[in-house]
């Protein structure tokens, strides 16, 4: 059976259940770009992002009978399934992407000065060994609010946890942080 061009998502996930492959291939045009945009923000890595979405379609298809009967939305339930596969993904690899977004611009006397890239080096290595060493769902939280500028909403709805355990995440992640930080600069600052 065609599947016409202006069917709902609703609609292709109902007829993919019926073994419809069409609608897989139309599921696909139209999510693939974006769903490989939310897997590359968690494991930077392009080819595996692109691996995660289409094993994520190929599990669709595989275990399309066993897909739920109510899926109100089903652009947010592939993306939550494209996240899920990326997490496990970096579980997998034993690593996480801690980039906390870009360090404050030095200044031009800042930069002449001797060592100033040097200790800025250290400063962003030392911050990334701190985001590191939080517990990992406190980590998950914090990555996935920083790095992926998703809300507190978003990420409760994307880990299944309520919006109030992400504040506390979120709060503990930040006190963790400064305690550290705070730590490693005080040895610094005696090793000087």
């Amino acid at each position: 059976m065609p599947i016409a061009p202006t069917a709902t998502d609703s609609e292709l996930l109902s007829a993919l259940r019926q073994g419809e492959a069409a609608a897989l291939d139309a599921l696909f045009r139209r999510h693939y770009v974006d769903l490989c945009r939310v897997a590359l923000r968690i494991v930077s890595d392009e080819a595996a992002a692109e691996d995660i979405v289409q094993v994520m379609f190929t599990k669709l298809w595989t275990r399309r009978t066993k897909l739920p009967d109510e899926i109100p939305a089903v652009g947010p339930y592939l993306r939550r399934s494209v996240r899920n596969r990326s997490l496990n993904y970096l579980r997998d690899k034993q690593r996480m992407p801690v980039d906390d977004g870009e360090l404050p611009e030095v200044s031009a006397d800042e930069r002449s000065q001797p060592g100033a890239a040097l200790e800025t080096e250290e400063l962003s290595h030392r911050l990334h060994h701190a985001i590191d060493r939080l517990p990992e769902r406190c980590r998950l939280v914090f990555v996935m609010s920083k790095v992926e500028e998703m809300s507190h909403r978003e990420i409760a709805e994307g880990l299944d946890i309520s919006v109030k355990t992400v504040e506390n995440q979120m709060t503990r992640a930040y006190k963790f942080l400064r305690e550290w930080l705070a730590f490693v600069l005080l040895l610094i600052a005696q090793n000087a």
